[in-house]
């Protein structure tokens, strides 16, 4: 079975929370938290992908690898697909990408996701997790539907009736691809969804392309949006004096 490679998109000018992967929690940045989470996982490398020369410099000192990239990306889907073509990887390569705003990310759970590309020979696989009653109304939060299989059914911000509540699921911005689709992905035009719902997988469900999900084996999850964020994470990791992985 060919091994996988985790990326993390990482860059300095976040609208809401500016210059984020440098933001300390407790001793160390974000983006460190998040490199080392993935570098627990089986992923035979993991790389940041990122256009700034500070983040650059920041992660060679802390001998973290990274791939530097254009600055004038649309999308991180972009980012990556650059990466891949600057690595050179194979078609057949799946690479999972790991979002830079998750410090706390379990490295089981990337490994479940590149297994379940695999098993369903999937071009783009996803995580979800129980979405919380406070969440519901919530367009911050993604919402996603499965079948029976795993197979998405849609996404969407909204909930729009009673049903929708019972069976929606908190989708969790973490993705594998096959570098052929992800090379592919990024050559389509943006599509009517994508725009309306600002969900960028909306342009890979418009294209009747199979996205499949799995659910995280972690019930907590905490990103990185903000300001407040970051401190409910400063304040996770204080009153949790150990390791993160025994956090949960």
């Amino acid at each position: 079975m060919q091994d996988f490679i985790v990326l993390i998109p990482s860059r300095m000018e976040s609208t809401r929370l500016p210059g984020k992967p440098l933001k300390k929690i407790g001793n160390k940045t974000l983006i460190q938290r998040v490199y080392e989470q993935a570098s627990k996982s089986d992923a035979e490398r993991v790389l940041v992908a990122t256009d700034s020369e500070k983040i650059i410099s920041h992660c060679s000192e802390n001998n973290i690898d990274t791939v530097l990239t254009r600055s004038d990306h649309r999308t991180g889907s972009d980012r990556l697909a650059e990466a891949v073509e600057i690595l050179n990887l194979e078609d057949s390569q799946v690479i999972v990408n790991v979002q830079g705003d998750e410090p706390f990310i379990d490295p089981t759970d990337i490994n479940n996701l590149y297994h379940l590309t695999v098993n369903k020979n999937s071009n783009m696989a996803t995580l979800y997790s129980t979405l919380n009653s406070r969440d519901v109304q919530n367009q911050n939060v993604v919402k996603l539907w499965i079948q029976d299989d795993g197979r998405v059914i849609d996404f969407s911000r909204k909930i729009n009736n009673k049903e929708h509540i019972n069976q929606a699921k908190m989708h969790l911005g973490i993705y594998a691809y096959r570098v052929s689709f992800l090379k592919q992905f990024v050559k389509w035009s943006q599509s009517v969804q994508e725009v309306e719902r600002q969900l960028e997988q909306m342009r890979a469900m418009d294209n009747q392309e199979a996205i499949y999900a799995k659910k995280s084996i972690r019930a907590f999850h905490i990103g990185i949006d903000t300001k407040e964020d970051l401190q409910a994470a400063r304040k996770f990791l204080s009153e949790y004096n150990k390791p993160i992985v025994d956090y949960f």
